[in-house]
């Protein structure tokens, strides 16, 4: 799905094995970088949303997205990337759903304890294949066996022992979880569609991945704002800043940072590596959270991580072999970090037809050429 330009990427060129040293120490930076800034996300979302506490939704996104806005506009203008000729209000679109995913996703929380999130928000694949097989589109039946696997093993880790410990978050179960799952599956059907809708936008027109995020982001500020006012809720946009200020601006830091490691992650090696890195990451957060916050887990449970895990694993170690040579898209800097399920509905190798059901943060990694034409 080529946008606009057949320039290639500015950014610098891709690092392999054989550049030495130099590909291996590129590598644990950003292997690093994107560890430490979005398990420390994790960790202050869990810390905002647990014992008790709560986020106020547009609080959080005005302050988030500001800083997110901030960081974009310094990418885009150090890469000098070209204006978009996406209209105005097309991008503004794609802020508006943008916004309807982070907040569902984050009101969540409210009922559901952060591990539980993280797993639900790895269903994704699962509407787009359902609409897929209705629409007669065919998949390989490992394909199907993955997601079967992966609902399984969440299934298991949900429905086990105590989802939370007997604190104030004791009542983050039963009917109140039924509740937070909703919320998810709203998350997640505004997530496929901003990314449906960018595709759509971006076969006629160009835009660079930091200007895309730049657009994004600032919607998203805009509309927060505007809520907080005509909700009335100015005040206590105040009052959350006072109680929680340090929280919000340690979230917007870290998700900030983290947008830029992943930005120079598949710029250096390209969309897989970047993906990968982010499996290992979700994977992660969910052990240091398991630790950190002490949520028991009893051998169900156990077993349904080790089968969603495993089911992930498998998922890419099957698909890297089948990769080209990765370029940056212009949605990567904006979605990497929801792309690791992608590749599950990678039916005969055709991106383009998923993209086209719903959406998935699908990396072009096959394309030949830069997208954003930036």
């Amino acid at each position: 799905m080529s946008g606009g330009g057949g320039e290639q990427d500015d950014v610098g060129k891709q690092l392999t094995p054989a550049d030495g040293a130099l590909y291996w120490k590129w590598l644990a930076f950003c292997f690093s970088g994107i560890m430490f800034s979005f398990i420390l996300y994790g960790l202050f979302m869990e810390y905002a949303t647990s014992g008790g506490r709560k986020l106020h939704e547009f609080s959080l996104i005005f302050v988030t997205s500001t800083l997110y806005t901030t960081t974009a506009y310094v990418g885009k203008t150090l890469r000098g990337e070209k204006p978009s000729t996406v209209p105005t209000y097309k991008l503004f679109f794609v802020a508006m759903l943008s916004m309807g995913s982070t907040f569902f996703s984050v009101r969540s929380l409210r009922y559901v304890i952060f591990p539980v999130q993280v797993l639900a928000k790895s269903c994704k694949p699962i509407p787009v294949m359902i609409m897929g097989a209705f629409l007669g589109k065919h998949y390989p039946l490992k394909k199907y066996l993955n997601v079967v696997a992966i609902v399984i093993g969440i299934a298991l880790y949900m429905l086990g022992g105590d989802a939370v410990k007997a604190d104030a978050d004791s009542g983050k179960g039963g009917v109140t979880m039924a509740i937070g799952c909703v919320m998810l599956a709203l998350s997640l059907s505004f997530d496929g569609a901003t990314g449906a809708y960018e595709d759509k936008i971006m076969q006629k027109d160009h835009v660079g991945p930091f200007e895309l995020m730049f657009n994004i982001q600032l919607g998203k500020a805009i509309l927060a704002f505007l809520s907080l006012v005509i909700l009335d809720e100015v005040g206590y946009f105040f009052v959350m800043v006072r109680e929680t200020g340090p929280v919000l601006l340690a979230l917007g830091l870290t998700g900030a940072m983290g947008q830029v490691f992943i930005f120079v992650t598949i710029a250096r090696f390209g969309a897989l590596t970047c993906s990968l890195i982010g499996l290992g990451r979700k994977i992660v957060t969910l052990i240091v959270s398991i630790i950190v916050y002490q949520h028991p887990v009893d051998t169900q449970q156990g077993l349904g991580l080790s089968m969603a895990i495993g089911a992930m694993v498998y998922n890419f170690a099957d698909k890297g072999a089948k990769r080209k040579k990765p370029v940056v898209d212009a949605r990567d800097v904006e979605t990497a970090e929801g792309v690791e399920l992608a590749g599950l509905l990678d039916a005969k190798g055709s991106s383009e037809e998923v993209d086209e059901l719903g959406g998935l943060e699908e990396e072009k990694a096959e394309a030949p050429e830069v997208r954003s034409g930036s």
